[in-house]
């Protein structure tokens, strides 16, 4: 009997600013800005992502990241069916984000 212990992944997006992706590529992790909450928003869906960089950091003015993570860690973010009526999404603290695989994607 063989055993399939591949842990699913699930892709969420995040638009960030410059400094932000610097800051992630240089440490690998997710931090905290200047007067900023000890969590990190994702879009579930990439088109949504996009809209929330342009509402936040304004068109073209952010970088788009994608992170891999595991289903089950990804599953204890706080979730929203439609945040701000754009669409789903996920929020994770800070320490909830120490595994995974990030793809720079604009």
């Amino acid at each position: 009997m063989s055993i399939n212990h591949e842990v699913m992944k699930v892709k969420l997006y995040r638009a960030m600013s410059q400094m932000e992706l610097e800051q992630l590529l240089l440490t690998g992790e997710f931090a905290a800005g200047p007067n900023s909450l000890e969590v990190k928003f994702f879009a579930e869906r990439f088109e949504d992502a996009v809209k929330w960089g342009d509402l936040l950091l304004g068109k073209g003015n952010y970088r788009m990241v994608e992170i891999n993570i595991s289903s089950q860690v990804a599953d204890s973010f706080l979730c929203w069916e439609k945040l701000d009526g754009i669409g789903p999404a996920r929020c994770a603290e800070l320490e909830q984000l120490k595994d995974f695989t990030v793809r720079i994607i604009l």
